[in-house]
């Protein structure tokens, strides 16, 4: 960290500095505007939001006087004001993508339909792009990675958030030698897979959060969209549909994970899964074949073996976010990508009886919750990927509850960017 911050302090010395335009001033957005604020070389640019005042007040509670906060919709006007060294507040995300003093954009919406475009776009404009917006990751970010190798542009999910959280613990014990069998989440929220956005609504404005969005958190959608971005990162599939979601504890977690045959809940290993009793850390179960590494081990009081816990307690979301920044625009470094594919897919379940002819809501919605399964199954299967749900999603027919939602129950708006390049990922067999 002291490296990022020497050479961003180098940068800012020279005249120069990091300019990022953030899409999405919630919660998320605000916490990374304020952290970026405290960061020398770095900086956001241009904050976009369809409510422009909340990115005005983010900005102001950074400390930015409002004489430095110009709004504009014109691309003209931002150029000029970006000049001189003011900050954007605007309406449309595409004011930056021609704009050669922006380094990189971040998307904070949690929109998948929009994130598609938005991320399409930026890559096209050859524009690093860091997602906070892991739901559009987990159902066409093996193509948009493609698309950024092959434009030269870094396209990344965010440390802080699980997934990337997850992934530097992988990354360190494969690193240092250890073999990775599980990688995983502590639930943060009770589950509740029935649960509507009109039961959390208090408790949703209470935090600061959208009524779906808090609702995708305790019906599961979220934690099953998050480890499918593991999943495609490593190559690693759930075990069974849904995860097995246990109650455990750092004590007794490296048994529990570990093979039926061994006295655990597992049919394999290099899986993905969630616990509760965890949060709101991310851990790894690892194990080595060395009778010396064992030992070791042991005297380091990890455990008797042969599993052991790697874990991190926390994880800071959008606060970790400009080390990710950072990594894509100076060192060309990613945080997570979807290496290996589409190995997993959060599919469709009915969370009522659905009547055919109505339209479908997606994530955090009295419709419908998502549950992880592979993507081989998914195909076979034809099921529906819960993050191709759009507004206007119609059902064909009625369909009950707790009934997964085929391709075939829905007409899906085939105008989308994410619908095509959902379709260009399955062509080309990413």
């Amino acid at each position: 960290m002291f490296r990022m911050k020497r050479k961003l302090e180098e940068l800012n010395k020279s005249g120069k500095k990091i300019r990022v335009e953030l899409v999405g001033i919630g919660k998320m957005g605000r916490g990374l505007i304020n952290q970026m604020a405290t960061i020398s070389g770095m900086r956001p640019s241009i904050c976009v939001d369809e409510k422009p005042q909340k990115a005005i007040d983010a900005l102001i509670a950074a400390g930015v006087s409002s004489e430095n906060i110009i709004f504009t919709n014109s691309k003209s006007k931002a150029l000029e004001a970006l000049e001189k060294d003011k900050f954007i507040v605007s309406e449309d995300y595409s004011i930056g993508l021609e704009l050669e003093k922006i380094d990189a954009f971040v998307d904070a919406t949690g929109n998948p339909p929009f994130g598609a475009k938005l991320a399409f776009d930026a890559i096209n404009n050859k524009k690093h792009i860091i997602m906070l917006n892991v739901e559009t990751d987990a159902v066409v970010g093996p193509i948009l990675y493609k698309m950024a190798r092959e434009n030269g542009v870094i396209y990344t999910g965010t440390k802080g958030d699980e997934p990337g959280a997850i992934l530097e613990l992988a990354d360190f014990a494969v690193g240092s030698g250890f073999e990775l069998l599980v990688a995983g989440k502590g639930k943060n929220n009770p589950l509740n897979n029935y649960i509507t956005e009109d039961e959390v609504y208090e408790e949703a404005v209470s935090k600061g959060l959208y009524p779906k969005m808090l609702t995708s958190f305790i019906d599961g959608t979220n934690t099953m969209i998050e480890l499918t971005a593991v999943s495609n990162a490593l190559g690693f599939t759930p075990d069974i549909i849904g995860c097995h979601g246990i109650k455990t504890d750092p004590k007794n977690i490296s048994k529990q994970f570990s093979l039926k045959t061994e006295g655990g809940v597992l049919e394999n290993y290099k899986i993905v899964d969630f616990a509760f009793g965890m949060a709101p850390g991310v851990f790894v179960i690892v194990t080595s074949e060395k009778k010396e590494v064992k030992d070791l081990m042991k005297y380091l009081n990890m455990g008797e073996g042969p599993n052991y816990l790697l874990y991190r307690p926390y994880h800071l979301t959008s606060l970790e976010t400009p080390i990710t920044i950072y990594d894509a625009v100076v060192e060309n470094e990613a945080t997570i990508v979807p290496e290996k594919g589409q190995i997993s897919d959060v599919i469709t379940v009915a969370k009522k009886n659905l009547l055919g002819g109505d339209l479908l809501d997606g994530m955090g919605s009295k419709d419908v919750f998502g549950k992880i399964i592979s993507h081989k199954d998914q195909e076979l299967k034809n099921l529906l990927p819960i993050c191709l749900i759009n507004k206007n999603t119609k059902l064909k027919k009625s369909i009950k509850k707790d009934s997964l939602i085929t391709l075939d129950d829905v007409i899906l708006d085939e105008s989308e960017i994410i619908f095509k390049l959902r379709k260009e990922q399955e062509r080309l067999g990413l």
